[in-house]
């Protein structure tokens, strides 16, 4: 129990962590709710899972496409104020969606690329400030924290996801319904941008200047990700999970509506059975400091795929629920180590871009296999195709654990790693 309780210290003694991490904890809340809306809006606007992965791929598409160039505005910029104004931003733009999509299709994924314009610059600059604030005895319990949290909001968020356009809908109409939710996830950013003002982060030291250095930032962040043994191998092996699970993404809206034969509410339960899987996985590496984080990623990915091919098994609800818990359990023993192997071998002026070249392929993995699924679902069916999923990350795994220098990573961060910022 107390080793379990020791993921809160960063929170209880840390001020400013406390601060940024609450101000996530909300704006994520709200993008379970966008989730859930947004896949319902599209699903019953089209009746078609391709076009649902087609509005996945446009949320994804400013990764890849921006994603870098983000990274190079996170470290050339003061962070909290990054995360400020993206808050902000998205507000107005988060609300309008409905209102675009009952109009035309297009111009509400124009409105979803804009809205993830804005998110691309948030997730690293958030990523980047906690080891900025966190002592590093303290990172791994900080970084599972912060994904307990998401965890958090979503088994908050996806039932609240389904209350709210279920009691709405019922009450006004479907649409009315939706408009509703998409105004709650508005709120959630304009709640997270004033708490964020309130944080204290290190004064910001610009490192380089000038619109013609842009490129030489981008290729510097790529070459440290090629050049570190540790950042390479990770970032390979963690590419398996969207590669082979991005598909499944578009498939949950097919297996809630067609399989379990509901609607919203299902498809919110299925997201709370994941992120209950997820916050005991955060529990348990958060009181676990002295993880081998090589294996644990590779345990944890074929986790996730035996937890994917289960559900696909599974006709109920309750039990779906359950086995999809094993996969959100093994995302967390991928996603913590993962993140932390990051922010102790990459030097503090190059985290914004290595976060983000990760975040690029990572989405555009995502991006690939979301619309591959859609396809798929509709194609060879949607148990069948969840199943496949889950079948092709388990033999990828078993593949990967063979290669030492992808199980034998640890937390040492290497003696060179301050060569990356360059001569």
């Amino acid at each position: 129990m107390r080793g379990a309780l020791r993921v809160f210290r960063p929170v209880k003694q840390n001020r400013n962590f406390a601060t940024i991490w609450a101000s996530q904890l909300i704006s994520t809340l709200g993008d379970r709710v966008h989730h859930v809306a947004l896949a319902a809006l599209v699903f019953q606007l089209t009746g078609s899972l391709t076009k649902t992965g087609l509005a996945l791929v446009a949320t994804a598409l400013p990764d890849l496409l921006l994603g870098m160039v983000a990274g190079v505005a996170v470290d050339r910029f003061d962070r909290r104020w990054i995360m400020i104004a993206t808050d902000l931003l998205r507000v107005p733009l988060v609300a309008i969606i409905p209102f675009l999509a009952y109009r035309s299709l297009p111009l509400a994924f124009v409105d979803l690329f804009l809205v993830n314009t804005l998110s691309i610059a948030n997730r690293p600059a958030a990523n980047a400030i906690i080891p900025t604030i966190v002592p590093a005895d303290d990172l791994a319990a900080a970084n599972s924290l912060s994904s307990i949290s998401d965890n958090t909001s979503d088994i908050i968020g996806y039932p609240v996801a389904g209350a709210v356009i279920g009691i709405f809908s019922a009450w006004l109409g479907w649409k009315q319904g939706l408009q509703a939710a998409f105004i709650f996830d508005a709120g959630t950013f304009l709640i997270s941008g004033l708490l964020v003002m309130t944080a204290r982060t290190p004064a910001f030291t610009r490192v380089r200047a000038g619109a013609a250095s842009i490129w030489i930032d981008l290729v510097e962040g790529v070459n440290f990700v090629r050049s570190s043994p540790v950042l390479r191998a990770n970032t390979l092996v963690m590419l398996l999970g969207p590669l082979m699970l991005g598909a499944a993404t578009p498939l949950l809206v097919g297996y809630a509506w067609n399989v379990l034969g509901g609607g919203e509410w299902e498809y919110a339960m299925l997201g709370t059975g994941i992120s209950a899987g997820s916050i005991i996985g955060g529990l348990w590496l958060g009181s676990e400091p002295r993880m081998r984080p090589g294996l644990t990623i590779i345990f944890g990915l074929a986790l996730m795929g035996v937890g994917v091919m289960a559900t696909a098994v599974a006709g109920e609800l309750w039990l779906a629920m359950a086995t999809i818990a094993i996969s959100g359990f093994g995302s967390m023993m991928v996603l913590i180590p993962s993140v932390t192997l990051v922010q102790l071998h990459t030097p503090e002026p190059l985290l914004g871009r290595v976060f983000s070249v990760r975040s690029t392929l990572i989405f555009g993995a995502i991006i690939l296999s979301n619309a591959v699924g859609g396809w798929a679902g509709e194609q060879f069916g949607v148990r069948e195709s969840f199943f496949v999923c889950g079948l092709l990350l388990v033999v990828s795994t078993l593949v990967a654990v063979l290669f030492p220098s992808i199980r034998g990573v640890d937390f040492t961060p290497a003696p060179t790693a301050e060569a990356g910022l360059g001569d």
